[in-house]
């Protein structure tokens, strides 16, 4: 994480009952275990997943880039990080920028078995239905392609697991936004009054 404070996400306990990955807990969204069939857990269990969109080996330099770029990663790997961090901007547009994706990223590596299990179901549910629609891995959809099925997904009925997946990936994404400075900035924060969790609003 960067250390400039007004970028980075304020820290939050992996097993507090108020934190952004409270949404893919045991009991919160145990539907999401229908999502493992297909691709589901295991569209992201190596980054070679996507490895069919780049056909051309890249070079040394590249390569040990890419590498040192994994190594900062502490649970998702490189094709699961990439989707989270494009859907983070997605959902909540200035996530990138404040490193919501490697927070994240961070709470999962502390997280339960059955935690991370749902969260990468969740990505997992992006990802199906990106290949279902246009025949290719999420992070490779065009910027109207996304938007479409984003409006598509969180559209469908409250009971329909791939807007459960929608409705758990915003939430995490923008608790862990609105916890950074430049979030709570947005909300109307001057820097005077702590403001209780977006978790805690009415």
């Amino acid at each position: 994480m960067s250390n400039d404070v007004h970028n980075e996400p304020l820290s939050v306990a992996s097993d507090s009952a108020d934190g952004p990955l409270r949404h893919f807990r045991p009991g919160r969204r145990a539907v999401l275990k229908s999502l493992a069939s297909g691709v589901g857990a295991t569209v992201f269990a190596s980054a070679a997943s996507a490895a069919h969109l780049h056909q051309a080996a890249a070079s040394s330099a590249e390569s040990a880039t890419a590498s040192a770029a994994d190594s900062a990663l502490l649970f998702l790997d490189r094709h699961a990080f990439d989707t989270l961090a494009l859907l983070s901007e997605q959902i909540v547009p200035g996530s990138r920028a404040v490193k919501v994706p490697e927070f994240l990223d961070r709470l999962l590596a502390v997280e339960s078995t059955d935690t991370q299990k749902h969260f990468t179901q969740a990505l997992g549910a992006f990802e199906r239905e990106a290949r279902e629609a246009h025949g290719m891995p999420w992070k490779a959809l065009t910027a109207e392609q996304a938007t479409a099925l984003l409006t598509r997904i969180s559209g469908q009925p409250d009971s329909d697991p791939t807007r459960q997946a929608f409705d758990s990936v915003k939430g995490a994404v923008a608790e862990t936004y609105f916890s950074s400075e430049v979030g709570k900035k947005e909300l109307g924060w001057d820097g005077s009054v702590a403001f209780a969790p977006p978790s805690a609003c009415a």
